[in-house]
């Protein structure tokens, strides 16, 4: 099959205002499909000007999934769009399907573009009740939890929100009782043919920038609520990029990036709100350093995962295990935190030495960077993750079947220290707070 134009066409709220529902037809050569996507919200949403931009943003972000199906050659919608924003959306569409294009190897003038155009407005009032709190995006990881505990180290009033799938949330509720917070837990469900149509001929699979659909999920719960700041946890090695694809730099978490912080705060400030800002309060720390932080949280060793898995729609939900030998997020976290907790509470948190299993020898080689193939994936860099073992090759883990194996195939640097990796880096943090936020990180990294 080939794509021929994808349509946005309406969006509706059901009668209580707290379910969001964004209609898409999908036009090929040999068939067309009429495709939705629904977010139910755990509040009635309030009709004001702020939720109204924030619905076609979400409109248009979501058709993501569907598009890149068959990468039909237009997008066609009736919003009113400026040049700037049509460059906005460009970008998101070339970056966030950046690694999409790599892997199904596609030249980048194979996406549609959006363009300056008359459309759609809205005449809804703005908001002007906004209270300085934050909206914490807790996904159930290292990094969130680390930046919900920073947050609270500065008495900054906040509440959590997760994307759940359908119902399935992963560790966010765990984490979020453990934070002593509250949870606002958004459903999003997929249109069921997409399954289907992946499977079809011609049809394309990869990956989409999902921190995109979950920053804008937390604006609209945030600007429903009149809350200045959406917050998440996106260390600086998030901004790093593993590949590169026609002369461009290939990041798999670009969505998690500093580069798009940067670009969805000006978008929020110049099409919803000035008052609404997107930030990630981990923004100066690298992997090796959120590890460090997160080491000294012993609360929740038993509730935490990096891994994916848990967040499958077929999980088994009563299942204890939160970590997979299939994971690179697994592996990785684990050689980040070895450093800093003994082996024997790190068995009692993986339930298994990963360091010590001859079948990860593979994903090993490929994290250090000791392999061709690169990892696209949210783990950490070969430099961190080397400097990591490097700091285990003279402690309880030095026998590890993993840890010799790093040395014996000079997968380590000469000499390195962790402490290199603990300097305050590049951040887009809130001026209004960004001075108690670094002050805390450093006196937590005792630096």
């Amino acid at each position: 099959m080939i794509g021929k134009i994808l349509q946005l066409t309406e969006t509706e709220w059901s009668d209580d205002r707290s379910t969001l529902v964004c209609n898409y037809v999908l036009e090929t050569d040999e068939k067309t499909f009429e495709l939705s996507e629904s977010l139910k919200f755990p509040i009635s949403i309030p009709e004001s000007y702020e939720t109204e931009k924030l619905t076609r943003a979400l409109h248009i972000a979501l058709s993501i999934s569907y598009y890149k199906t068959f990468l039909p050659p237009e997008i066609e919608h009736d919003y009113e769009m400026t040049e700037t924003e049509a460059g906005f959306w460009n970008g998101v569409f070339e970056n966030g399907l950046g690694e999409f294009l790599f892997k199904n190897q596609l030249p980048f003038d194979r996406l549609a573009r959006f363009s300056a155009q008359n459309g759609d407005t809205t005449s809804a009032q703005p908001t002007n009740d906004w209270q300085e709190k934050t909206l914490l995006g807790i996904g159930g990881g290292k990094d969130s939890i680390v930046a919900g505990e920073l947050l609270k180290a500065i008495s900054m009033s906040t509440t959590g929100f997760v994307l759940a799938t359908k119902q399935n949330s992963g560790q966010a509720t765990d984490v979020a009782i453990t934070m002593d917070v509250d949870l606002q837990t958004i459903e999003r469900t997929i249109d069921p043919q997409i399954i289907e149509i992946n499977k079809l001929p011609g049809a394309l699979n990869g990956h989409i920038p999902i921190s995109l659909i979950f920053a804008l999920c937390g604006a609209m719960l945030a600007a429903a609520q009149g809350i200045t700041y959406v917050t998440v946890g996106n260390e600086s090695s998030a901004s790093i990029p593993r590949a590169d694809w026609q002369g461009r730099a290939i990041n798999h978490q670009w969505s998690k990036s500093l580069e798009f912080e940067h670009l969805l705060q000006d978008y929020l400030h110049a099409y919803v709100s000035k008052s609404l800002t997107y930030f990630s309060a981990i923004r100066p720390l690298s992997s090796v350093a959120v590890a460090k932080l997160f080491s000294k949280y012993e609360q929740y060793f038993t509730v935490f995962t990096s891994d994916n898995s848990v967040l499958k729609l077929n999980h088994d939900a009563n299942s204890s295990q939160l970590w997979s030998k299939e994971s690179t997020k697994s592996l990785s976290s684990y050689i980040l935190l070895a450093p800093r907790i003994s082996k024997a509470t790190m068995h009692a948190i993986f339930g298994h030495d990963f360091l010590d299993d001859s079948s990860l020898e593979q994903t090993f080689r490929k994290l250090l960077g000791g392999d061709e193939e690169v990892i696209l994936d949210c783990v950490g860099t070969p430099e961190e993750l080397r400097a990591s073992v490097y700091a285990l090759k003279d402690s309880e883990y030095k026998d590890d079947y993993l840890v010799k194996l790093a040395q014996a195939e000079a997968l380590l640097p000469e000499q390195v220290s962790l402490d290199t990796f603990y300097e305050i880096g590049d951040h887009a943090l809130p001026s209004a707070i960004a001075s108690s936020l670094t002050k805390e990180m450093k006196a937590t990294l005792d630096v």
